[in-house]
């Protein structure tokens, strides 16, 4: 009786590992255009008026429309943040070289480091919480095959490059006004730093 119980038992266990073994697994949402039929956009996010990221969001089971843009939307906004973030990065290195050529042509004091990263992490933090509420939809596009949403957010760099300019100008001010004099000549060579860093690549 025993082994005539344990042999079904034992051909199902086979069954199950047989089954688990035939599971593919699962793939992320092949977007390339090539293969989707889809915009270009969706493959190149450059754009030469400004800063652009594609946000995605897969169809829900609830068939919420609304929902899904929301979730494209953030998701194209937290690749912008990061864009944007290395901009500001940029901008500093170009500024921080200009002021340290300046500084040993003049003999001033350079800028300290710590007063530069407290510059940069300022700006960084209200320049993205500031400007990614000012991102707009330039393009959106729906895959028929499985209903992932896809949207083209865009920050323009007149408006980036206006905002950039007077977030850093108002902390660089703050940290000249709490003794760091050193950063005096950063105000000066501001806009060819800004400049300077759109020619390079934000990614």
């Amino acid at each position: 009786m025993r082994l005539q119980t344990a042999l079904p038992i034992g051909t199902l266990l086979l069954a199950l590992v047989g089954c688990a073994a035939d599971q593919k697994p699962v793939t992320s949402p092949v977007t390339t255009t090539q293969t989707r039929n889809a915009p270009a956009w969706i493959d190149n996010e450059e754009i030469p008026d400004g800063l652009a990221a594609v946000g995605s969001a897969q169809s829900n089971v609830m068939g919420d429309k609304s929902l899904q843009r929301t979730t494209a939307l953030a998701d194209g906004r937290t690749k912008l943040a990061g864009k944007l973030k290395v901009r500001v990065q940029n901008m500093f290195t170009q500024l921080n070289q200009q002021v340290t050529v300046a500084s040993a042509q003049t003999g001033a004091k350079p800028i300290k480091s710590e007063a530069m990263n407290r510059v940069i992490d300022n700006v960084t933090r209200q320049l993205i919480d500031q400007e990614l509420n000012g991102t707009n939809t330039r393009f959106v596009y729906t895959d028929p095959e499985d209903g992932t949403l896809y949207m083209f957010v865009v920050l323009t760099k007149a408006s980036m490059d206006q905002a950039l300019a007077s977030t850093a100008k108002a902390e660089i001010r703050k940290e000249i006004a709490q003794g760091e004099v050193a950063l005096n000549g950063a105000l000066d060579k501001l806009d060819a730093a800004i400049a300077a860093s759109a020619s390079k690549p934000a990614m």
